[in-house]
């Protein structure tokens, strides 16, 4: 049986701000001393193993507090629970809490905490992790990876690396397995979409839903200049599907085959794996706190 404990992840150097002291405020002066408690992390792993900690001991919920990256390790340590994610967005693009309609703001993001609804969403697996928002190959896959490498986060310089490695991109040729075929492309970016957006407002599956069993394979034929112009800000008015250089396939497992290493993506974070990447879906796997819908009976509140 689930306690009434909560358990506070904070990624120290997630987004803009590198002090968390407001964020931590606003937690003490919204909960009980009694009911929750806080963790900073400190290397990568970290929020993993302290998530999966806090289900073991049958806590309520887990609350994430830090961009795609720390939410995706809390995630990952709360799949198969019954212990619930919750998400304070702190980071650059946090794709995941703008899927699932959760407020940017951290006041609105804790009264979701404090009062919303639980509902459980599906759970992507690409090779040895997991994913809850996007995964892909490609063009997206080669930024994540640069901007990893970065100081400076937030949007302008994940725009400025994106321009700057457009340039001297060139799509690799890919064999692609699903539905008993076998497909040959070489495109400009392949992604399989959980949710709507990569993050930022970025909408890649305008018709993805986290929790319908499906995933949603987007393939971007590659790109002229003219292309991006005319074809990016669609990405930003989810208008992208209906633009010619994209196409769209149902998908619950694939495989991506090409030789040597596959640089891929989870949620943002750069990831390899050799030859093959093995990508299917855990329906209903993970258990979240998200805005309770005017009809439905909201979670139990500390």
């Amino acid at each position: 049986m689930l306690t009434d404990k909560l358990r506070f992840i904070i990624n120290p150097i997630a987004g803009f701000r590198r002090d968390k002291s407001d964020i931590v405020h606003l937690i003490h002066a919204c909960f009980n001393e009694t009911g929750f408690e806080i963790a900073m992390t400190s290397a990568p792993g970290d929020a993993t193993h302290l998530a999966r900690e806090a289900a073991e001991l049958n806590y309520r919920a887990v609350i994430a507090v830090g961009g795609d990256g720390t939410v995706n390790e809390v995630a990952s340590g709360l799949v198969g629970t019954d212990t619930a994610l919750g998400v304070i967005p702190r980071g650059s693009g946090n794709g995941l809490a703008r899927g699932l309609a959760i407020p940017i703001q951290p006041k609105h993001a804790l009264a979701v905490i404090q009062h919303g609804g639980i509902k459980s969403i599906d759970v992507g697996s690409a090779a040895h992790r997991y994913f809850f928002a996007v995964t892909g190959v490609g063009f997206d896959a080669r930024v994540g990876m640069k901007f990893s490498h970065a100081t400076w986060r937030g949007p302008l310089p994940y725009f400025m690396i994106a321009a700057r490695e457009f340039v001297s991109y060139h799509p690799e040729a890919l064999k692609v397995k699903l539905n008993e075929q076998q497909l040959e492309l070489a495109p400009f970016l392949l992604t399989i979409a959980n949710t709507q957006q990569y993050g930022n407002g970025a909408v890649i599956a305008p018709h993805a839903k986290p929790d319908d069993g499906i995933l949603e394979m987007c393939i971007v034929d590659p790109l002229s200049v003219w292309n991006v112009m005319v074809h990016a800000p669609k990405l930003f008015t989810g208008t992208i599907d209906r633009a010619s250089i994209i196409s769209y396939r149902h998908v619950t497992t694939l495989e991506i085959e090409k030789p040597g290493t596959i640089l891929f993506h989870v949620d943002g974070e750069p990831q390899t794996c050799s030859e093959r990447l093995k990508i299917s879906i855990l329906p209903h796997a993970l258990k979240v706190l998200t805005p309770a819908p005017p009809s439905s009976q909201p979670a139990h509140a500390n």
